[in-house]
């Protein structure tokens, strides 16, 4: 009983977060303008044309690969979202091809 629990509570405390995906696709958005210049959820500024992203559950500093139409961007996760996908920088959209004022689907590995 004591090994079941043990390893119940392992599972939990580990997460989702902890285990590696491959090209995953996803839906992308971009950060609204009015973010710029205030603290992010993990501490940093938000700079609208830097390089950063936001994700629903990735630990803070999770570095990111996000591929969109060929080009491929290693992205820091600096914030949270309440999205089901990944909310990218305008600089990082940019730099990927994502429309700035719409979604795209991009596949992101971890």
């Amino acid at each position: 009983m004591i090994r079941r629990l043990a390893l119940a509570a392992a599972l939990l405390l580990q997460g989702p977060a902890l285990a590696h995906h491959t090209g995953r696709p996803v839906t992308a958005t971009v950060y609204h303008q009015e973010f710029n210049g205030e603290v992010a959820y993990c501490g940093s500024v938000y700079r609208h044309w830097g390089i950063s992203a936001a994700h629903p559950w990735l630990p803070c500093g999770t570095i990111v690969r996000v591929a969109h139409g060929g080009r491929v961007l290693s992205v820091p996760i600096t914030d949270r979202c309440d999205c089901n996908s990944i909310d990218l920088s305008a600089g990082a959209a940019w730099r990927l091809g994502v429309p700035l004022d719409g979604i795209a689907t991009v596949r992101i590995s971890y």
